[in-house]
């Protein structure tokens, strides 16, 4: 059977493919906050594991607002779910999939560096991505994507930054505590 060329890509599957995306990234979170000692930081990861289903819920409301307020269906009962774990743009997508198969090995630092990548990577990958589409709507899925994923990636250098340099006097450790 032929894969449908990423061009060709409908909304829906790609919706299908960004969800999916964001299933492993709950993966990936939750193994790397289980091997990180008790601290902010393993806590800073389970917080990220819970902040997916958010994500997704974003990912939905992007649907229905370019669907002008259709409700995403429910991809488990949709009859196509099959074919969108095979489409070219699912394929593609899990060239992403390099980073959240990665173990930071209880490595704080080694942790946040992979998810910094991960998101860094994303962002990258929908940037270049959006222009692909004449489907307006996988545009404005993706172009909203990238911009998530940059917010993200610059939250997690924060928390690199913290780690690898210490706290400024001026800002006190209470500071991170609080944010």
């Amino acid at each position: 059977m032929a894969r449908t060329p990423v061009k060709k890509t409908t909304f829906l599957e790609a919706v299908a493919a960004c969800i999916q995306h964001e299933k492993e990234v709950f993966g990936f979170y939750l193994k790397q906050a289980e091997a990180l000692p008790e601290g902010a930081i393993k806590k800073l990861f389970f917080q990220l594991a819970e902040d997916v289903e958010e994500h997704i819920r974003m990912i939905s409301e992007i649907y229905s607002q370019v669907k002008g307020g259709e409700a995403l269906p429910n991809l488990k009962m949709a009859s196509e779910v099959q074919k969108f774990n095979g489409t070219s743009l699912q394929i593609l997508m899990r060239r992403l999939d390099r980073i959240t198969g990665s173990d930071g090995k209880g490595n704080e630092i080694e942790a946040i560096a992979l998810a910094t990548r991960e998101h860094e990577d994303a962002a990258a990958f929908y940037r270049k991505m959006t222009d692909k589409f004449e489907d307006k709507g996988i545009q404005v899925l993706f172009g909203q994507l990238a911009n998530f994923q940059d917010e993200c990636r610059l939250l997690l250098e924060s928390y690199g930054a913290y780690l690898t340099q210490g706290t400024p006097a001026s800002q006190p450790s209470a500071y991170w505590d609080e944010t």
